[in-house]
């Protein structure tokens, strides 16, 4: 064959390929979207029949039936989509129906599966839902992070005291977005998470407070005291602001003391967050030290030394306007935009 022939033999099959490879995805894009086409009716039926069975509190036969018509992916899909509305009485006849149509059963042998995907919604049907008590704590070492993350998300929503303290010890341990995940259902947890996490942090120092830190912000109890003096004094700037954060939280004389001190504290992120606790605490007779911020380097600082002062009302306002006339030009720069800022915008900048 000469090479003339060849190339041509080549760009043959090219071509060749190139069609089969387009009517593959045209086809497989065509085929979906006839198979929805051909559910559509029934999901609208079976989402109608599960409404119906949270308004009403009672199941039929006949919305048992629509329900029963679609495959169990798709009545996943539907109850997945619908529990996180709900709460109380509704999401107990959801999980009634759920129970009666066999998806409990499903879920459980979903959260079982080799597949991680199958794992991850046999875990959201049953965060959704309720039960998984004896299958979905073990996944939260699943080596895969989204059933990780699901599992952690479950218990927080089904907080038991060895739960808690598995998520508290998930802390200092897992990835950023695991981490998140963790803070977010420790907090859903609340008061059941107090304990634990005060214990934890009477404990912990360093990188590994600094999770529980957050989380103990959000939660705000008197318990977290002795922990979020003492990190004050820890040596990593990071440890000290979220503490100073958690001692802004919860207030005390010995907690206003250690914020005034914070503020002279070497790291920019340190002053800035005493100066917004201080703020926060509403204590004004800490005007005079936070003022003196208005002039730092740091525009952090600045800026929330001024976002506190306005927060203490009339003696951090009369702070404010003497920066005005101040001979350092950022001070004056930052005292004006903060009381030219509207109320609703200055407390966004405060607490964003």
């Amino acid at each position: 064959m000469a090479p003339i022939d060849w190339v041509e033999f080549a760009l043959l099959a090219e071509g060749i390929i190139l069609v089969l490879s387009l009517v593959i995805l045209f086809g497989h894009a065509w085929l979906g979207q006839r198979r929805e086409r051909n559910w559509t009716v029934r999901m609208e039926q079976a989402r109608r029949a599960l409404l119906d069975v949270v308004r009403s509190g009672r199941t039929s036969k006949a919305g048992n039936a629509a329900i029963g018509a679609i495959p169990v992916r798709l009545q996943i899909r539907l109850l997945t989509e619908l529990a996180p509305n709900l709460t109380g009485q509704s999401r107990a006849q959801l999980a009634m129906l759920a129970e009666q149509i066999g998806l409990v059963d499903a879920a459980r042998r979903m959260a079982a599966s080799k597949d991680w995907r199958d794992r991850l919604h046999g875990v959201r049907l049953l965060a959704g839902i309720g039960g998984g008590g004896e299958l979905v704590p073990g996944l939260m070492e699943d080596p895969h992070p989204a059933v990780r993350a699901e599992a952690v998300e479950w218990a927080g929503t089904h907080p038991t005291p060895e739960r808690v303290d598995r998520l508290v010890s998930l802390l200092p341990a897992t990835d950023r977005y695991g981490s998140f995940v963790v803070r977010d259902a420790l907090l859903r947890a609340g008061e059941g998470a107090i304990t634990p996490l005060a214990r934890y942090l009477a404990d912990h120092d360093g990188v590994a407070a600094e999770g529980a830190l957050e989380v103990a912000t959000g939660l705000a109890d008197p318990r977290f005291g002795p922990a979020a003096l003492r990190l004050c004094e820890d040596p990593l700037p990071a440890v000290r602001a979220r503490a100073a954060a958690l001692a802004g939280s919860i207030g005390g004389e010995e907690a206003v003391g250690v914020l005034q001190r914070l503020v002279h504290d070497g790291d920019a992120e340190v002053r800035a967050a005493a100066a917004a606790a201080l703020g926060r605490l509403g204590h004004w007779p800490s005007a005079p030290v936070i003022a003196a911020l208005l002039r730092d380097r740091a525009w952090s600082v600045r800026s929330q030394s001024a976002l506190a002062l306005r927060s203490l009302g009339s003696p951090g306002l009369l702070y404010l306007r003497r920066g005005l006339s101040d001979e350092d030009p950022f001070a004056a720069d930052i005292a004006r935009q903060v009381l030219d800022l509207p109320a609703s915008s200055a407390e966004r900048e405060r607490w964003g």
